[in-house]
């Protein structure tokens, strides 16, 4: 028996479970940057850490200041 057609049936296969699955998680993505309850990647420019600081020069970024003293004994 010949199984040489069993390769290409799993290629496309995958293909397609890898493209269905990429549509999906668009969907997802875009419902969740709709919705304004979800809290914002930390990441994100308009998030809660302002997005990468790190990437700025050393005199645009803003320093962080504890609330707290340290405890040193």
């Amino acid at each position: 028996m010949d199984f040489s057609w069993i390769v290409p049936i799993l290629a496309l296969g995958t293909l397609l479970a890898v493209g269905v699955f990429a549509l999906v998680s668009k969907v997802k993505i875009e419902e969740r940057m709709d919705d304004p309850t979800i809290p914002k990647s930390t990441l994100a420019k308009d998030g809660p850490q302002g997005g990468v600081a790190f990437l700025l020069p050393l005199d645009q970024r803003r320093r962080y200041v504890p609330d707290v003293e340290p405890v040193l004994e």
